[in-house]
């Protein structure tokens, strides 16, 4: 069955199969990260009386982990700190490797390396954490540089990922690329920086979610995504 991508806006002068720099998100859009994040994130507050659902623990999946401690045990800025410690001490001795790759991605971006596209990760996750993924699923082969966090949260938003991008790549014109992601801080960060946002709604963002921060397309898919593409 023929599947279609969802083009948002009428993007004037630019043909999104032209750019070059392609950017991910890694969590929610390459993998399905849900059950290493959010069963870290119950062993960090375990010792807190707190029944969160699961639209809550999906929320997680995201922003930085300090603003869900926050927002969602109640954290002061100095708990959070220590509460990403501990989900750390989960989440580094095994918890990272409970997640799975989505269908149809290694071929997308195998498929996109092929045609001559520059594939770069950007991530709100620390940039050890996230070689240790891409790596465990050999996946890092298809990746030129990755933009991520560092363990002291120095670019703790996705916009300030996304600089740091683009300043490992030479600072390219920003119209030559495209950021791939599931949640409104990925097309947020997009935005900001003039860049086209690609929402995938395989993730753990809505399409609502995605349309009301802007996305230029939303795809349903890895195919859809690859035939957006290329």
């Amino acid at each position: 069955m023929k599947h279609y991508y969802i083009v948002l806006y009428n993007l004037t002068m630019e043909n999104i199969k032209d750019k070059k720099i392609i950017l991910f998100d890694l969590d929610g859009t390459i993998t399905d990260s849900y059950p290493a994040i959010t069963t870290s994130f119950l062993y960090a507050i375990k010792d807190y009386k707190v029944n969160l659902t699961d639209e809550e623990l999906s929320s997680v999946i995201g922003p930085p982990l300090k603003e869900s401690f926050m927002r969602l045990v109640g954290a002061d800025p100095f708990e959070a700190w220590d509460l990403t410690l501990k989900y750390r001490e989960y989440y580094n001795t095994g918890g990272m490797y409970n997640c799975k790759v989505y269908d149809g991605i290694e071929d997308c971006l195998k498929s996109l390396k092929d045609a001559g596209k520059r594939l770069c990760i950007a991530t709100s996750k620390p940039e050890p954490q996230s070689c240790e993924v891409l790596r465990h699923f050999d996946l890092l082969k298809y990746f030129e540089l990755v933009a991520a966090d560092d363990n002291n949260y120095t670019r703790p938003t996705k916009e300030a990922v996304i600089k740091y991008a683009l300043e490992l790549l030479g600072n390219p014109d920003v119209k030559d690329l495209v950021m791939v992601g599931d949640r409104r801080y990925d097309i947020d960060g997009a935005q900001s920086l003039g860049i086209t946002g690609v929402g995938v709604t395989f993730g753990f963002g809505s399409s609502k979610e995605l349309r009301d921060a802007g996305a230029d397309y939303l795809v349903a898919s890895a195919r859809e995504l690859k035939e957006l593409l290329i």
